[in-house]
């Protein structure tokens, strides 16, 4: 190996500096890739937590659907989708029903919290 001496040119220590430049902008593009991939976790698990919502309501909205529907058919999707914890609260009011869905995403920084909500008309008899 080749070692450096004050005699030598500042031309022939050009690859130097481009192998920390090199060193840099790689950590740069996987910490950026890493980013894309933890975003994209957190973006699926908040879609799941309003498709989960959506099938709630759907489901409790249905002429004579059973009173526990709309909650089993929600944490049922979002169970099998991936979501952690999962909440899921029912309510009835008037002529609507409105399901939310709470849970929470694994991604490599920890459990991150998502939500998702879906209001339906009830069928009428």
């Amino acid at each position: 190996m080749k070692s450096l001496n004050a005699t030598q040119s500042p031309a022939s220590q050009r690859g130097i500096s481009e192998s920390v430049q090199w060193a840099i902008l790689g950590n740069a593009f996987l910490l950026s890739l890493l980013a894309m991939v933890e975003v994209g976790l957190v973006w699926h698990g908040r879609s799941l937590a309003v498709e989960a919502a959506l099938a709630g309501a759907s489901a409790q909205s249905a002429l004579r659907a059973p009173s526990n529907s709309g909650r089993e058919v929600a944490a049922t999707v979002a169970t099998r989708g991936g979501l952690k914890n999962v909440l899921v609260q029912v309510d009835l009011s008037g002529s609507f029903v409105t399901v939310v869905v709470t849970g929470g995403v694994a991604t490599g920084l920890g459990l991150v919290p998502v939500h998702g909500e879906a209001t339906r008309p009830l069928e009428a008899s």
